[in-house]
């Protein structure tokens, strides 16, 4: 198994109690700028040492013996164009 990589848990709490999985977008410190929807920014704060990408496009599901601390909450405008992302990416 990789290193350890950072990532925004997107399940809900119901889900995330009920299910051995969790739904994450990982984070890049790799900065793309212009490619929304596929990549969002995500300035650095609390524990998130550095400014990361989220890859939008790359969500997936992980089993939750991964998931290792919390490093930071999005705002809820990084939420509301995360989820925007992923709604145009399913169109």
């Amino acid at each position: 198994m990789g290193k350890l990589r950072p990532a925004i848990i997107l399940s809900d709490e119901q889900s995330n109690e009920i299910l051995e999985t969790v739904i994450v977008i990982p984070l890049s410190t790799v900065i793309e700028p212009e490619t929304f929807p596929f990549r969002w920014m995500v300035k650095k704060r609390e524990r998130l040492e550095k400014n990361s990408d989220a890859c939008i496009n790359e969500i997936r599901s992980l089993s939750k013996k991964r998931v290792k601390e919390y490093l930071a909450v999005l705002t809820e405008e990084e939420l509301a164009m995360i989820q925007e992302g992923l709604c145009r990416l399913i169109r």
